[in-house]
This record gives structure tokens, sequence and C-alpha cells, in this order.
């Protein structure tokens, strides 16, 4: 019958997704962080030509 507690091994496929979706989220964490900050010279810096538009 075999071991039925025995995890089967993801493929390097999925790892290289899931890393890929972990990375993704951990940046969009950071921008959301720093947008809600208000700190957005450090977040247009790094982002050429983008400009900040301040609505009050």
């Amino acid at each position: 019958m075999g071991d039925r507690n025995e995890i089967p091994g993801f493929s390097s496929a999925w790892n290289a997704s899931l890393l890929a979706l972990v990375i993704f989220l951990a940046a969009m964490l950071y921008v959301f962080g720093t947008a809600m900050s208000g700190d957005t010279d450090q977040l247009t810096a790094s982002v050429p030509g983008a400009d900040v538009i301040q609505a009050r």
C-alpha cells in the first residue's frame, strides 16, 4: 500500500512560481507601506519621470 503520509514533492515550476509570488507580494507591501506613510519622495525617486500630484 505504500506510505500514505508521504508528501509528494513539488516540481521546480511550482517552486519558482511560489518564489515569484512571494517576491511580488513583498514588493507590493513595500510600495503600499511607502505610499501610506506619506513619504512619496522616496517612492517616486526610484521611478524616473514620475510626478507626484498632491490632492487634498
